[in-house]
């Protein structure tokens, strides 16, 4: 049973045209939606009770999957409106009230929070691999979440590959590897903090774009096979789409070689935003996409 943070006499329910919340908490048959700084106010939060639940519901649908309640209990939504500069959402598990729990923590975004569906789907997938929890993450946000989130930050995560190639920031996926500090991140009072943010992105663009594309090639029974078979063996691109890593590597830059023809233009600009500041290249294409 999920621990409860509500004021007394506060109900929650489901009306037609949507799902009404007021307070500090909702709660339905799957999820735990929290206002743990309680710096939101109840119109909003019902915005973002309608705007998680709608998200979860098409995730579910996309990848054919229920939300897994009698292995891991209801999945528990935070948000923290303390620091509304702040836009990210963060995956764990913790225990609470003796039970190992899923948790997502949203801070910022508004009424449209970054990476929310990226996390969703991780804590519908939890997987030790950070590679093959951001491939498929990173499938369910550029469909269903916000453009604006990193690292797609308003734009093709296929046009941003072409760009690290172009730039020489392109990391090989043999690279990649399953630790924190493969992706510039180190961890720090158990939070992953950002240690190399260029390395950080290129790593990011480089798992959704490759992800998206094994989903495309090959159907997400495959992916979610994959999935399931990384839990036994590492990685194990042979046994679920019957080639190497380096060949499921080379067919994927051709198609993000040929989905970019045409897109020069935009491309060119990526490339002039990495070359200016890696560091600095995704807050940078947000502000592009917000001035237009």
């Amino acid at each position: 049973m999920a621990r409860k943070l509500s004021a007394v006499g506060i109900i929650f329910f489901f009306v037609l045209i949507g799902v009404k919340a007021t307070g500090a908490n909702f709660e339905n048959e799957r999820l735990v939606i929290r206002n743990i700084s309680g710096n939101i106010s109840p119109e909003s939060f019902e915005k973002l009770v309608n705007k998680v639940d709608s998200t979860l519901t098409k995730i579910l649908e996309f990848w054919s999957i229920d939300p897994r309640i009698s292995q891991f209990g209801k999945i528990i939504v935070e948000f923290d409106g303390s620091d509304s500069k702040a836009n990210y959402s963060l995956f764990f598990f913790r225990k609470e009230n003796g039970q190992r729990v899923r948790v997502v923590k949203v801070s910022g975004g508004d009424e449209y929070p970054h990476q929310l569906a990226h996390k969703l789907t991780s804590a519908l997938f939890p997987n030790p691999d950070k590679l093959i929890r951001n491939m498929m993450g990173e499938a369910s946000e550029m469909r269903f979440g916000n453009s604006l989130s990193f690292p797609m930050c308003g734009f093709d995560k296929d046009y941003w590959g072409m760009a690290l190639l172009q730039v020489g920031s392109y990391i090989p996926l043999t690279k990649i590897g399953s630790d924190h500090s493969d992706w510039g991140m180190e961890i720090y009072n158990n939070v992953p903090k950002v240690k190399n943010r260029g390395k950080q992105h290129a790593s990011y663009v480089e798992a959704g774009s490759f992800g998206d594309f094994l989903i495309n090639a090959y159907g997400i029974e495959q992916m979610k096979q994959f999935n399931l078979l990384s839990r036994s063996k590492p990685r194990p691109w042979a046994e679920a789409f019957g080639l190497p890593l380096e060949q499921l590597e080379a067919k994927w830059l051709e198609a993000v070689r040929l989905k970019s023809r045409g897109k020069e233009e935009e491309i060119a600009a990526l490339v002039k935003l990495l070359k200016d500041n890696p560091n600095t290249a995704c807050f940078a294409a947000q502000k592009l996409i917000k001035e237009k």
